[in-house]
């Protein structure tokens, strides 16, 4: 095994800072820089998510409750 040198090894690192920062988008949700994954929203539209907004799209809504029209008197 060599040892890398001092030169080698800042250009390593220098290369895996890049590749994080390569991997940072906006979330589309939240609007936090983070590591985010693609999503499809409403089979339309693709969007970034980070993986906290990630989770809460994907748990199931409960059933909104639709308003009965009120019908005016006569």
């Amino acid at each position: 095994m060599t040892k890398l040198t001092q030169e080698e090894n800042w250009l390593e690192m220098r290369e895996n800072v890049r590749r994080v920062v390569d991997s940072l988008d906006v979330c589309w949700r939240c609007q936090r820089v983070a590591e985010c994954q693609k999503f499809i929203l409403g089979n339309l539209v693709l969007v970034w998510l980070c993986a906290g907004c990630m989770e809460e799209m994907e748990q199931p809504q409960p059933p909104r409750l639709r308003r009965r029209s009120r019908v005016p008197a006569v």
